[in-house]
Formats: structure tokens, sequence, C-alpha cells
């Protein structure tokens, strides 16, 4: 019926050559001719009764072997695979046919392949984060700042000093500002807009305009207007000297339900020491990831970097979206880059997302971790809790879209724990640490009628990237 002839290729895929017998093709031909007769008007006939060669003669023989090839492939395409011992990725891509014989070529992109080689001696030292009296003097100095008690002033104002002022700011004559009752405080450390802005309203007075001309800031939201030179109209309305609180017990009771000044300071000790905790694991799973991808043997198809980047392309375009700004399109017409370019330039990215995704599914796989029913019910409550929706709403479609995300977010957190256990040398090839099963108090049914938002992750997500038009 048909031979199959296979080259690999460094891209990872596969190059087959499907060779069929004359007599495969012929009775394929005749099925064609018979399903063209029955589809196209063959004068003289009725539609489906026009014999094969006057079929052949109307449209020709071109058509007649196209279709008849393009059924011999649908029709044997599983088998086809089969013989040629491939598992493929996607579809297969026509690539050329010849005829005497019937020779159809196919390039089909194959399932990844990675190795990870020894993983469980990947090792990365783990130093236990402090908190510094520095780190400690900034958050109580913010402290007192934001708690500052306002006295107006006749006096000009001076650099620590709050300002009422209103701005009307514009760029060739289009207003880009127009705000009142703006208070500033006039702080070098942590200037208004710039610290331009701020030097033009030390010295102001109450009831003193001034012009100025002055860039606008990078981080400003239009990108358009980045670094542009704005002519600002200021009007001073009042100027305030700011009283800082004492660093004691009122000020701990005014910050928050504490008796004393020494329990704030813990309170504010413990919460940096959290974040640093939290940004410090972090990176160390980040490390431990970057270590265990160089050290794996990853090869995959390049329909997969194609993929991402329609991904990252389709992330831009909803954060541009959720920002109420622009399209993409047009952000990278201002910057003067196609949408081609924009991919060329995400490629290295969308490389990274692939080798990491396919790194840890296989990690997952290779440590058998998995995610529980009850570990997806418990995982919805922890959502609702946070987004105080009743208790009595805790339930969800295992079945659901949302319940695969929930599943792929745990299997996520235990694959990167897992991880950084290895990391740590406290999993080894004897004794493989198991975590309890979460109870779940929940009940699984349907959804309930408000559906909470969850961002879709992938099988096993991979630390979040940003892609910046």
């Amino acid at each position: 019926m048909f031979e199959v002839n296979k080259e690999l290729l460094d891209s990872h895929e596969a190059l087959l050559e499907v060779v069929f017998d004359d007599s495969t093709l012929e009775a394929a031909k005749q099925r064609a001719a018979r399903h063209v007769a029955g589809e196209v008007n063959i004068p003289g006939f009725r539609r489906g009764k026009a014999p094969y060669a006057k079929v052949v003669q109307y449209v020709g023989e071109a058509t007649i072997v196209q279709e008849a090839a393009e059924s011999l492939l649908d029709e044997n395409y599983v088998q086809i695979l089969a013989e040629a011992g491939v598992a493929p990725y996607g579809s297969g891509e026509f690539v050329d046919m010849s005829l005497d014989p019937l020779t159809v070529k196919l390039r089909v992109a194959l399932q990844p392949d990675v190795q990870l080689g020894d993983y469980r001696e990947l090792r990365e030292d783990w130093e236990d984060p402090t908190v510094s009296q520095d780190e400690l003097d900034q958050v109580l100095e913010q402290l007192r700042q934001e708690h500052a008690v306002l006295e107006p002033v006749e006096r000009p104002a001076e650099l620590g000093d709050e300002v009422e002022v209103n701005v009307h700011a514009t760029v060739d004559g289009d207003v880009v500002v127009d705000e009142d009752d703006i208070h500033v405080v006039l702080s070098e450390e942590r200037p208004f807009l710039s610290p331009e802005f701020v030097e033009t309203l030390v010295g102001t007075s109450a009831g003193e305009e001034r012009q100025a001309t002055l860039k606008l800031p990078e981080t400003i939201e239009q990108p358009e207007l980045r670094g542009v030179d704005a002519d600002f109209a200021l009007e001073v309305t009042q100027v305030y000297a700011r009283q800082l609180p004492e660093l004691d017990d009122a000020l701990a009771s005014t910050v928050g339900s504490f008796e004393t000044f020494d329990e704030l300071v813990d309170d504010i000790r413990a919460r940096i020491l959290n974040q640093k905790r939290e940004q410090a694991e972090t990176a160390y799973r980040d490390k431990l990831l970057d270590k265990l991808v160089e050290q794996a043997e990853i090869s995959y198809p390049p329909q997969m970097i194609s993929e991402t980047l329609d991904d990252i392309v389709a992330e831009t375009r909803d954060r541009l979206q959720r920002q109420g700004s622009m399209s993409l399109e047009d952000a990278l017409r201002l910057e003067g880059r196609t949408l081609e370019q924009f991919r060329e330039e995400m490629t290295p990215q969308a490389e990274r997302r692939v080798k990491r995704s396919l790194v840890l599914s296989e990690f997952a796989e290779q440590e058998g971790l998995e995610v529980s029913e009850n570990e997806v019910v418990a995982e919805y409550g922890n959502l609702l809790q946070a987004m105080g929706v009743n208790e009595s709403q805790r339930r969800v479609d295992l079945s659901s879209e949302l319940a695969r995300n929930l599943r792929s977010s745990v299997l996520g957190r235990k694959v990167m724990q897992r991880l950084a256990a290895i990391g740590r040398g406290e999993v080894t090839e004897e004794a493989v640490a198991t975590e309890p099963e979460p109870e779940a108090e929940a009940e699984v049914e349907s959804e309930p009628d408000v559906e909470p938002e969850v961002e879709v992750a992938t099988e096993t997500p991979e630390p979040a990237e940003e892609s910046e038009a």
C-alpha cells in the first residue's frame, strides 16, 4: 500500500517521504473522481453520474491526483506516523509531491524530549535573611512622614514643607496636566514628578505663581510624553510646615493597635523579614531552576517557539488594554517598530519560557508530583476567602477550566518547593519528603454564579515574566 522513509532533522522535526504503490493511487483516484462528480456540474451528466474519463477531462488529471493524495494522507496519517515511529507534536506540514510513483513529503514536528540529568545532586547555598537597623529606621521615618501634622505658614516654602498647588501643563499647546489642589511634599529624596519640579516650588509663598519648562518623567503613563519638555504654570495656594511625630508609644497607637513603641518595632521587623524571605526564596528557586535548565538536554520543534510568541503578543495586548493604553500596534508604531520586530526581540524570552516549562513538567513527572481533588477544593476555598466570598459558596466543578487552573497553580508551587528542598539537600534518593494532603471542608459541586478571576496557567507554571512593548 505505501512505505515510509524517515529523516530526522536538527530542528527536532522529521521529514517523512511516503511512497504509495500504483494500485493504491488508482483506487484513490477513482474515489476522488466520484467525489468530484458529486460536487460539480458536468455537462451532459447528472451530478455524481459522470464516468471517470469525463470527470478527468472536465477538471484535469492534476485535480484528481491532488484530491486522491489528500484523501490518502487523511485516511492513513495515523498509520504513517506509526510506520515512521514518530510521536508528533502537532499536525504535519506538506512539503512536496511527485508522481510515478506517488510520493508525498511531510515535515512533522516531534514531541519535545527532556533529559534532566542527575538533578537530585543540584545544590545552592541558602542564607537566611536578616533585618538591619537602617531598614527599620527607613520604615519608621516613612511612618513619621505619613503621620506628619500640617500647619499653615506665611513664609516661603522650604525643603521638607508641603505645598498645595494648582498645576497646568501643556506640550505644543496641548494640555497634558490640569489639576487643582495637589499636595506636594518638597523632598529631594522622594521628589514629586521630578527634582526640577520640587526646585521650582522651593521659595514660593501662598498666592504666588511661577512658570517653568520641565521634562516630563519617564514614568508617565503615556509613552509619547515620556521625556518631553512641557510648559508648566504653577499657582501655590498654601504652604504647610510638616511637624513630624516622635518615635514613641503615641505614634505606635496612631499607626495601629500597638500599646508600646517596641511592639510597633517588632511588627515592622517581622513584616520586613517576611518580605525579604519571600524575595530570597523566589530568587533562590529561580537560581536552582536556571541550573536545572542549564544541565538538562532539551529538544523541541520551532513550532513551540512560534506558539509561545503568540502567547507573549496576546499577553502584551491584554496588559495594554487593562492599563487603558493604546493598542500594541500603535505603541510599537510610536517606537518605530513592527510586530514582526517585536516578535523577534521577544524570541529569547520565548525560548527561555519554553525551556523552563518543559523542564518543570519533566521534573514534576520524575518526582511523581500530583494534585488531588481535595487540594483543588482547598485552593478554591483559599481564593474565595481572600476575595471575601461567603464560605457557603465554596463549590467548584472539578472538570471546569477554573479547576484546571487551580490544579496547575498548586502543582507549580509543589514543583518549586521540591526543587528548593533538593537544592538545600533535604531530598535524597533514599527518602523523598511527602507533604500531607490538606483537608477540604468545601463542597465539590458546580461553580458559583459569581466566578472569580483566575490567571490562566500552563500545566506547570513558571515564574512570571513581563514582556514590554
